[in-house]
């Protein structure tokens, strides 16, 4: 009788410890950020043939979701991937990057070895260069600027390699191994091999490239790995643990990448679009006083996090005036959110006038607002078949000193 009375138990506690690992598993797999700033957590598991997500939620029910409806998800207590020394960070046209080592060349296609996506090849036309990582010190600093800034425009039809040294090579990429670039020199007038651990950056001519898709036609996924890599692309489906998913940037292929290897998912063109997800199709960027503090996304202009007062953002931009970016919308959304305002700063400088406008014409334009402010100014603004959004931050009258301005949680709504 005392066996009868025990063995229930057992399978009772059993059966709950099994559920509690359950639980917790679902509960650290996955969070699912929606549209209306609401949370779902739980596991994704599979994404059916009309865009919508399948989620297991922790109480063992499913719950399907409009990819759409979905701003990002998170994967909680992911780690992150160290960097090694010799990898080279390829960096797309559409604003994506992948980590990977360089495998070599055949014709126009680079062969790679990645973490996120494993052993793929790209097209160049697809590519503004890459980097060496990590990137440090001088020659980092210009090799970012090469790749991604209007110095490496020397010419359209030129490629520009840089080496750790700070020294520019101009010519024609003929291949790359793992160990060396053969570079045709344009002004040596002959083939000259630069080993790729001395190479700092390359940047591919402008000439060669295809232009870069805009807002997305249909809803897409942009997939930040733990490496920091970024692909960006339309998701096919979700099987056995793996993202199947169309490149921006060659539609054509599918690349598999396993979920151990995601650290979070956002989406592109649902109902609503943070900015900070975007590439800007235009920038505008002078200073008068302070030193160039270009642009970034989900960050303050000098690398701080996005704050407004007392309050702390996770998505937004943050720029230093004067700034103008223009961002292709193509007239599918119907309003513009914000919270904006200056850095927070120990003495109140700065002084600052934020415009918004649609197909160039003027839709808002604020008080000035200054340092001191502590609380957001929070924007409203109606864009509906507006097709270029673009946000401007001009000085006031304090020249431009003290003038970071953050567009905290910056999107638009349909």
């Amino acid at each position: 009788m005392m066996c009868a009375l025990v063995i229930p138990d057992v399978r009772r506690l059993t059966s709950g410890i099994v559920f509690i690992l359950l639980l917790t598993s679902a509960v650290r797999a996955e969070e699912v950020w929606l549209h209306d700033n609401t949370r779902l957590y739980g596991k994704v598991k599979a994404v059916g043939a009309d865009g919508q997500l399948v989620i297991a939620l922790p109480d063992g029910k499913d719950q399907v979701v409009p990819l759409e409806s979905i701003v990002a998800i998170g994967y909680l207590g992911r780690t992150p991937l160290l960097i090694q020394t010799g990898t080279q960070e390829m960096r797309f046209l559409d604003g994506g990057r992948l980590r990977g080592l360089i495998v070599g060349t055949s014709g126009d296609r680079l062969k790679l070895e990645t973490a996120l996506a494993g052993a793929i090849d790209v097209d160049l036309a697809h590519l503004r260069g890459f980097v060496s990582l990590p990137l440090v010190g001088f020659s980092g600093r210009k090799a970012e600027e090469l790749v991604d800034g209007d110095t490496g425009r020397a010419s359209a039809s030129v490629d520009q390699v840089l080496d750790r040294r700070g020294s520019v090579y101009p010519g024609v990429v003929r291949r790359v191994s793992r160990t060396e670039l053969l570079l045709d020199h344009e002004e040596l007038l002959q083939v000259v091999p630069v080993k790729v651990p001395y190479i700092a950056g390359v940047r591919l001519a402008d000439a060669g490239r295809v232009s870069p898709p805009r807002m997305p036609g249909q809803v897409q996924v942009r997939i930040t790995g733990r490496d920091d890599s970024m692909i960006q692309g339309t998701l096919k489906k979700i099987h056995l643990g793996q993202y199947h998913i169309a490149p921006s940037w060659e539609p054509g292929i599918t690349l598999i990448l396993d979920v151990n290897e995601i650290a979070r998912v956002q989406v592109i063109g649902g109902r609503v679009q943070y900015l900070s997800q975007l590439e800007p199709i235009t920038v505008k960027e002078k200073t008068i006083l302070a030193p160039p503090q270009p642009y970034r996304m989900d960050a303050g202009s000098q690398g701080d996090a996005l704050r407004i007062g007392n309050r702390r953002y996770p998505w937004g931009i943050g720029v230093h005036a004067d700034s103008e970016l223009t961002f292709a919308v193509d007239g599918r959304f119907n309003e513009f959110r914000a919270d904006v305002g200056l850095a927070p700063r120990d003495d109140g400088r700065g002084s600052v006038v934020f415009s918004i406008l649609g197909d160039g014409k003027e839709l808002f334009k604020s008080e000035p607002v200054t340092g001191s402010r502590k609380e957001p100014l929070e924007l409203k603004v109606a864009i509906a078949g507006v097709k270029l959004l673009t946000l401007q931050v001009n000085h006031f009258d304090q020249l431009d000193l003290g003038d970071a301005a953050n567009w905290c949680a910056a999107r638009v709504l349909r």
